[in-house]
């Protein structure tokens, strides 16, 4: 019995790692986003109106991507290759990430991959 409690309250703590893991990569990969964006802004020629009116957009976006992640499973099989994917952008240049083509990483190979598997297994 003792060691079903211990193991019990190893799981509870692991979950929450897991759920830190997935946050850290998406605010990651927002944050990243959102620098390019904001690169990008100061280059465009526009009103500065225009630009006043659409940095807080792109400020108050990661936010809501954190609010977002909490609701992904920890414990789902896609889960792992998920985070390493964001985490895979997260490393890319801004001009890869705005390039207009399907941003590729080997580890968003393979979690797209993995998520197509998955949906023909249900």
């Amino acid at each position: 019995m003792m060691r079903r409690v211990g193991i019990v309250v190893l799981l509870g703590l692991a979950l929450p790692a897991q759920a830190e893991k997935m946050t850290a990569a998406s605010m990651a990969l927002c944050e990243k986003v959102k620098e390019c964006a904001l690169a990008q802004l100061a280059n465009e020629d526009m009103a500065p109106e225009m630009r006043q009116m659409m940095e807080p957009m792109l400020n108050s976006m990661c936010q809501s991507v954190g609010a977002q992640v909490t609701e992904v499973p920890t414990g789902h099989p896609l889960y792992a290759p998920a985070v390493a994917c964001m985490e895979s952008m997260t490393g890319l240049s801004c001009a890869e990430l705005q390039g207009g083509n399907d941003v590729k990483t080997p580890e968003c190979e393979e979690y797209r991959r993995q998520a197509e598997n998955y949906g023909q297994g249900e």
